[in-house]
């Protein structure tokens, strides 16, 4: 997280409770930063999501978007974006970070994932951060061609069980389906 040199981040992998325990203890580390997480097509109800995917239940969420929480260490802004159109709204913050989340909803739309690519570039942010959410289902690997570096967790090696059940999961919705 300190690296100045790797800007855009996707952090990818199948465990979606690690990987929102990760960011959060990893940014947490760092101290005292203020930073904002972008919520792709969700309602209001996606600022307890997120914490939820992190198995935080009892958090004080803010009771509308742009007004900060603190999370231990952070201080956490929450918004809603919307992919159709080209928002410019935080390109003159300078956030120690942005979530940008779940990304699961544009890993499919050519037009939407080239919209967040160059929102990216604008922002000042230090650190933009791609999380991703219920992989296998959704494959972000397009948003590997423009991110500084990909951040994998291994969840078939750090958890097997966990794995097992989520690829049993995901072939089993693939049947359903008739794939």
């Amino acid at each position: 997280m300190s690296n100045t040199m790797e800007r855009t981040l996707l952090l990818r992998g199948i465990a979606d409770k690690e990987k929102h325990q990760l960011l959060l203890k990893a940014l947490n580390t760092q101290g005292n930063l203020k930073g904002l997480v972008y919520l792709i097509h969700t309602t209001h109800d996606g600022m307890e999501d997120f914490f939820r995917w992190a198995d935080l239940y009892k958090l004080k969420v803010p009771k509308k978007y742009g007004q900060g929480m603190k999370l231990s260490n952070l201080t956490i802004y929450f918004d809603n974006l919307t992919t159709k159109n080209n928002s410019e709204k935080y390109d003159d913050y300078a956030f120690d970070f942005m979530i940008i989340w779940p990304i699961q909803s544009v890993t499919k739309n050519e037009k939407e994932i080239q919209m967040l690519k160059e929102m990216a570039e604008r922002q000042k942010t230090k650190k933009i951060i791609f999380l991703t959410l219920k992989e296998p289902w959704y494959n972000p690997d397009s948003f590997e061609t423009f991110v500084d570096r990909v951040i994998k967790l291994d969840c078939e090696n750090d958890d097997p069980k966990e794995y097992q059940r989520i690829q049993t999961a995901y072939e089993n919705d693939m049947k359903r389906r008739g794939y």
